[in-house]
């Protein structure tokens, strides 16, 4: 099954197609590719009566056999879109055609037909879903049957004084959906092996703003058919595993690129990744009471019992082969009652330290030796950050910065949890 473009990308494309020169001044034409469009695609098959009654006007006594007039429409219109991608530098990646035969509307792909890998970046998708969801979900079923029972797994002790994860592994829970951070990008339509990334360009929201304020980027590149996981999101997800194989909820992935606003509704759900990848997830950020900047690559935190924001910034992310971020945990509610737990940073590192920090059955034990007695920590509404150095996924050395409502930590006894933070990450 070929990947489908987004609603946004479907109102994006029709809108510059209605523009162009072959529909700009034909009313009916652009109404009918209008109601084809935006017809769900689950919908009974389509008739002519119903393209009749809704694009035309005609009443009930319509009828098709004796009025060609939807017929007719029709034909003029495959013409016109024939015309169109003949004569028109068409900005996006998808293709509208209309059957002969049928009057539903089909998106193509052309550059989908390609299976080839450049430089490792591209991960082809099945049912669109990237086979590296499918692996990793393999991964996670495989890895609770093996567990279940078993005394190798992380001990039930260890995860119980962790309370950040109580949502995610109670009984009779929502389902549990890890989201993984992908990153956006596009290729050169001259060159279809030429593939680039933009840091300002992180969603196709962000590209279609841009090639709107900038159309000669736009007639250049067009957004590519694949995305690119980096190994934080397998990484983090190893180290929240042996932690939600101790619930009874079910458990789902998805990149961040293909969830819906109503994955929110229906999941708790899990973020692995980048800042820059968030996604939907970033409408969510204000009840977090985070926000971040992407162009000074730093972050603030509105504290929710005071009104003083907290502002971090990486004096460097990168020195040599060293990287220096921040880790950010935060967890909140999301709509309708659901959770949201964000363990992210500007780079590996930091999205590395926070899975790791997340995971450390020492996690509260650690907060609490580094602020005063009776200090009130909620596991339901938690923002940390956690200052981290580190190279790939090496963390180095790594320290409690800021715990919203608790502020900065006292700093004479940060040996418990930096101790604990220091071990190296698996796979160098």
């Amino acid at each position: 099954m070929m990947t489908q473009p987004s609603a946004l990308e479907k109102v994006a494309i029709l809108s510059q197609i209605v523009k162009s020169p072959d529909f700009k001044d034909s009313k009916k034409h652009q109404d009918l590719l209008k109601f084809l469009v935006e017809r769900p695609s689950s919908a009974d098959v389509l008739k002519e009566t119903e393209i009749a009654l809704a694009v035309f006007g005609k009443d009930t006594k319509f009828d098709p056999t004796t009025d060609s007039l939807v017929r007719s429409y029709i034909s003029t219109l495959r013409k016109k879109l024939d015309h169109y991608y003949l004569t028109t530098d068409d900005l996006y990646s998808f293709k509208l055609e209309i059957p002969k035969g049928h009057y539903t509307i089909q998106f193509t792909s052309p550059a989908a037909k390609s299976s080839q890998n450049i430089y490792n970046l591209s991960f082809p998708r099945l049912r669109n879903v990237s086979w590296v969801i499918l692996l990793l979900l393999v991964l996670v079923l495989s890895y609770r049957e093996f567990f279940r029972g078993s005394s190798t797994g992380t001990d039930a002790r260890s995860v119980a004084a962790n309370p950040l994860w109580n949502d995610f592994i109670a009984p009779n829970g929502r389902p549990t959906l890890i989201v993984f951070g992908d990153f956006f990008f596009m290729r050169e339509r001259a060159k279809p092996n030429g593939y680039y990334r933009s840091i300002m360009i992180n969603t196709i929201e962000d590209y279609l703003d841009y090639i709107n304020q900038n159309p000669e980027f736009g007639k250049r590149y067009m957004k590519a058919n694949f995305t690119y996981l980096r190994p934080s999101a397998p990484w983090g997800l190893m180290q929240i595993l042996p932690i939600l194989q101790h619930g009874t909820t079910t458990i789902s992935m998805n990149l961040a690129s293909q969830v819906s606003p109503d994955d929110f509704k229906t999941n708790n759900i899990i973020f692995i990744g980048s800042f820059k990848t968030l996604y939907l997830l970033k409408n969510f950020l204000s009840s977090l009471k985070l926000e971040f900047d992407l162009t000074n690559a730093s972050f603030r935190i509105r504290d929710k019992d005071s009104d003083s924001v907290h502002v971090f910034r990486p004096e460097m992310l990168t020195i040599g082969t060293l990287v220096k971020d921040y880790g950010v945990i935060a967890k909140g509610e999301g709509p309708e009652g659901s959770k949201l737990l964000v363990l992210s940073g500007f780079s590996e590192t930091g999205v590395i330290q926070a899975a790791q920090a997340a995971s450390d059955p020492n996690l509260f034990k650690a907060i609490a030796e580094r602020y005063p007695p009776g200090a009130h920590i909620d596991p339901a509404t938690l923002t940390l950050v956690f200052s981290a150095e580190g190279i790939t996924q090496s963390l180095y050395s790594t320290n409690i910065k800021y715990v919203a409502g608790l502020g900065a930590p006292r700093m004479d006894s940060s040996s418990a949890h930096a101790d604990s933070q220091k071990t190296k990450a698996p796979g160098n």
